[in-house]
Parts: C-alpha cells; sequence; structure tokens
C-alpha cells in the first residue's frame, strides 16, 4: 500500500470505518465499476463519498488524476443496470429509460423549519418501471418545458429505498445526475425505448380535457370532477379532542398546472390508503376546498359525497 493510500486509509479509520468494512466497501467499488479503477482510486472515491477532503492533486496526484481521468472518459452504457435488476441498498446506479408520467415539484417544510423541495417522476426500460424521487436542487430540472413525457433520460448516481407499500424508488441526493436526451445513445437502444408500449399517452390525453387544477381553485370552493396523479404524504391515526380515535391520510395531488394537499378523514382515509399507490392517475367527484387557517394555503377535502376513481 503506497503512502497516499495508507494516508487515505488512516483517514477512513479515524471517521469510524472497521478494517473489515472499509474491505467490504473496496470490494463493492470494485464490483460496481467493473474493474475499471485501482484499489487506490477506489480508495480515493470511498473517502471522497464519506467527506474526507483530499481534493487536492499535490496530497495524492496519482489517484486525483486516475478518477478525474475515469469521470471524463466514462463509459456508462458500462454501467447501465436494467430497472428489473434494482435491489434495496444500491447505490450510484446508473439508468437509462424514457419519461412516463410526472409529478410536479413541491415545497415541504423540515422539522428545523427549513423549506426543501421533492418531485417525483416515473421512467420506463425495456424491463420493467420505477419511480424516481428527486430532492432539493435536482428538482429544478423538473420544471424546464423540455422536461416532458417520452423524453429520454439517463439517470446517475441514484440510491435504492423501498416506500411504505415495499416498493423499490430512485432517490437523487446531492450527488447525482440527470441527463435529459443524452446524444451517446445507439439507434437500436432509442427503439426499443421510444416503442415501450404504456397507458401514459391515453392518460395525458385525459389530462388535457376539462378545465385545469388552478382554474377550479381560483373559480370555485367545490369541484364536481378533477384528475391528475396523487402521491401518498401521510396516513396516521388521530386522537380528537373528546378521546375518539379516527385516521387521517394526506395525499398530493397534481395535474398539469398545480400541486395540492388532499385531506381524507375516517373510513374513507383507510380505504383510500388501501386502493391508491403513488404516481397513480386518479378522478376525483365532489371535492369540498378549504383555506387551511394556519398556513393560508388551500385544501382539498374528501368528503362522504366525494368519490374516487384510478384510471
Amino acid at each position: 500500500m503506497s503512502c497516499s493510500e495508507y494516508e487515505i486509509y488512516e483517514k477512513l479509520l479515524e471517521i469510524g470505518f472497521s478494517e473489515e468494512e472499509i474491505q467490504k466497501e473496496i470490494e463493492k467499488k470494485t464490483r460496481e465499476f467493473g474493474g475499471f479503477m485501482s484499489e487506490a482510486g477506489i480508495l480515493f472515491i470511498i473517502a471522497k463519498e464519506n467527506g474526507i477532503n483530499i481534493d487536492s492533486p499535490d496530497q495524492n496526484p496519482e489517484n486525483y488524476e486516475e478518477y478525474q481521468e475515469f469521470l471524463e472518459e466514462i463509459d456508462y452504457d458500462e454501467f447501465t443496470i436494467n430497472i428489473s435488476d434494482l435491489e434495496e441498498g444500491m447505490q450510484n446506479i446508473v439508468l437509462l429509460g424514457k419519461i412516463l408520467n410526472i409529478s410536479a415539484p413541491r415545497e415541504f417544510v423540515r422539522k428545523d423549519s427549513s423549506v426543501g423541495h421533492v418531485g417525483s417522476f416515473y421512467i420506463a426500460d425495456t424491463s420493467g418501471k420505477v419511480k424516481i424521487v428527486a430532492w432539493n436542487d435536482k428538482t429544478k430540472l423538473m420544471n424546464k418545458e423540455y422536461f416532458v413525457v417520452d423524453q429520454l433520460i439517463r439517470i446517475i448516481g441514484g440510491y435504492i429505498k423501498s416506500n411504505r407499500n415495499g416498493e423499490l424508488e430512485v432517490h437523487l441526493g446531492k450527488k447525482a445526475e440527470i441527463m435529459l436526451a443524452p446524444q451517446d445513445i445507439p439507434k437500436r437502444v432509442i427503439e426499443e425505448l421510444m416503442s415501450i408500449s404504456t397507458k401514459e399517452r391515453e392518460l395525458e390525453k385525459l389530462r388535457k380535457n376539462g378545465m385545469q387544477l388552478y382554474d377550479l381553485l381560483s373559480r370555485y370552493s367545490f369541484i364536481k370532477k378533477v384528475q391528475g396523479d396523487i402521491e401518498i404524504e401521510d396516513f396516521r391515526e388521530i386522537t380528537k379532542k373528546d378521546g375518539e380515535k379516527t385516521f387521517l391520510l394526506k395525499c398530493i395531488f397534481s395535474d398539469n398546472s398545480m400541486s395540492i394537499r388532499l385531506l381524507v378523514w375516517g373510513m374513507n382515509a383507510v380505504r383510500m390508503f388501501k386502493l391508491i399507490q403513488d404516481g397513480d392517475y386518479v378522478e376525483f367527484k365532489n371535492l369540498f376546498v378549504k383555506e387551511n387557517t394556519y398556513t393560508n394555503e388551500k385544501e382539498l377535502i374528501y368528503t362522504q359525497k366525494s368519490s374516487l376513481e384510478v384510471l
């Protein structure tokens, strides 16, 4: 082990890694990079991912140069995996697919009162489809006019988590990248991706029919019918002031014009929680519009007269 490798190794031990854990990380990265990276380069990457500041070429010039050359020359086709091969706990994955549907980014408030952003979309390849969850700065691209259904997309550096229903999702944090319409895709692969048969085109036609959510909310306090995408935000048991137990389901409902919170109470909340999944395209009828007295934002209320259909 060279001096620079030894220094990185020691720094990893200092921040809490055991020798066994370091070896496991090395083996994992070796498989991940398919033999294209030396052990010295792999140690450099592990250190970078764990916040060890070794950016200076003077500190370890060989490792630094190897890492930079690897980033510049990387052939993403060599590292791209099929959606059907995704497994819980995977990190730094590369996917190539086609955008199926999009749930507009929204703001949320963290426990420390700071504001975050989250958005999601589904992509598909010839082996299956998966939900992509973008956080904070990674949601900015989703607001661009060219981020649309049927666009080809490459996801770089995502990590896999299971949602509340046990379904795998790809999450995009600070280190992830999104590449729209990548230019280095073989013609055969492009044709395969564009020929994927889904119901999304039909749903898009439905989205264009009728008044959009933004217009409905600006005109009415009662919405007879509206269609859009649904995502579960929270489901919990609530104890009311009189001691009675009830249930509350919070969802984010979106169409092409905006996103809004939807509240469902009681057994309606239980039934809907069992019926819907994140990313479903649904139609609601007879929703009540109410302004939240704490946030001064409008919310949709699902009442006994409301109905839901998953399209």
